[in-house]
């Protein structure tokens, strides 16, 4: 990814020297984008299976991080955290290893070391529908503006309630309607809610 951005960087300085005309140096930057976009599904793709595939085939542990957690291989999932070098990148994918471990007393410790964002407030409700506690739910939602993760949240309380078919019909009808990451997420999470994973 590194290379690729440096070799842009120095295209683009390249035709600032030879000074090509700005809308040749626009044309080319769309194109530029319109592959990166393409060459990277997890963007704004729409298909599950490739993006999975990316994963599996990305360097990035972060990446295979990812593919192993949603594959249910916890611990290859654990080995492959251990080689993520950014220190938001790991605290992200440990949270989300001791939350699908039900370890919820330690990713409350975890995201206490985190900013305020709308991944936080989610993983919070979530912890509170598991250890049914409302008033710490009612708080956390109300933080919430994101569509997605609202929900993630009626699914996920359906989940819990033991309602699996609202569950699976809501994911049905959000999916249309997802791109990149969530779309994913969503497709697994369905995946797991039929196989009686979760």
């Amino acid at each position: 990814m590194i290379w690729f951005l440096l070799l842009v960087f120095l295209f683009a300085l390249l035709m600032g020297i030879f000074q090509v005309p700005i809308w040749i140096m626009y044309g080319v930057l769309v194109l530029v984008l319109i592959y990166f976009l393409f060459r990277h599904p997890l963007l704004f793709g729409k298909d599950p299976k490739k993006m999975m595939t990316y994963l599996k085939k990305s360097k990035s542990p972060y990446m295979q991080f990812l593919y192993h957690l949603l594959q249910g291989d916890q611990s290859e999932a654990e080995q492959a955290l251990e080689k993520i070098r950014s220190k938001n990148s790991k605290r992200n994918a440990k949270l989300m290893l001791l939350m699908e471990r039900k370890q919820f007393s330690e990713a409350k410790e975890l995201l206490q070391q985190m900013g305020a964002h709308k991944a936080k407030w989610y993983a919070l409700c979530d912890i509170a529908i598991k250890e049914e506690d409302v008033e710490a739910f009612q708080q956390n939602k109300a933080k919430i503006t994101d569509r997605f993760f609202l929900n993630m949240l009626e699914v996920d309380q359906a989940v819990f309630d033991g309602r699996r078919e609202e569950a699976v019909a809501l994911l049905d009808h959000m999916i249309p309607s997802l791109r990149g990451l969530k779309i994913m997420t969503a497709f697994q999470y369905r995946k797991h809610i039929l196989e009686g994973r979760v």
